[in-house]
């Protein structure tokens, strides 16, 4: 019994947060927020849309810019905030189950210093990765919960990143 709790308990992984790539943010202005979740997510009542929502109701209340799709595009940065949200269901034995993870990622356009010929358009460059298994009755407040810790985590680093820039400009 104490080995399903403590498999059922979520494993948050370390956000990528760095001093590095918390420079990544400095004076990006903003993240167009695009949300996608799996068939089983969506079958549970976890959807893109509501994450994409909720994503962006909670951003508006940080320091952290919204931008539209077309704003996004015509930035050089192309920056996007990126919400993946993954469900599997248990076997029969687990038929309750429910085994989730939750991705919260900005990619930004990157060019290579080596050769600045090579540009990349989708680049990774701050990330907060989650996974667990939870009671299928559970699993909407659960992922909810993480992705509102992700974003908290993500508004952190953009806010003190973007603070550092603007003292310096001073």
């Amino acid at each position: 019994m104490l080995a399903l709790v403590a498999a059922t308990a979520p494993v948050p992984l370390s956000a990528q947060d760095t001093v590095w790539n918390r420079y990544t943010l400095e004076g990006l202005g903003g993240v167009f927020v695009r949300a996608e979740a799996s068939a089983a997510c969506e079958s549970v009542g976890v959807t893109a849309a509501n994450a994409q929502t909720n994503a962006a109701l909670q951003l508006l209340q940080t320091e952290v810019g919204l931008l539209t799709e077309e704003d996004m595009l015509s930035h050089p940065g192309l920056p996007e905030l990126r919400i993946t949200i993954g469900c599997a269901k248990g076997d029969n034995s687990l038929s309750d189950a429910l085994a989730y993870s939750v991705g919260l990622r900005v990619q930004q356009a990157t060019q290579m210093i080596r050769d600045t010929q090579v540009t990349l358009a989708e680049t990774v460059t701050w990330y907060s990765t989650a996974v667990g298994v939870v009671d299928s009755d559970d699993v909407e407040e659960t992922i909810e919960g993480i992705l509102t810790d992700q974003l908290d985590a993500f508004a952190r680093a953009f806010s003190e990143a973007n603070t550092v820039e603007d003292e310096e400009s001073r």
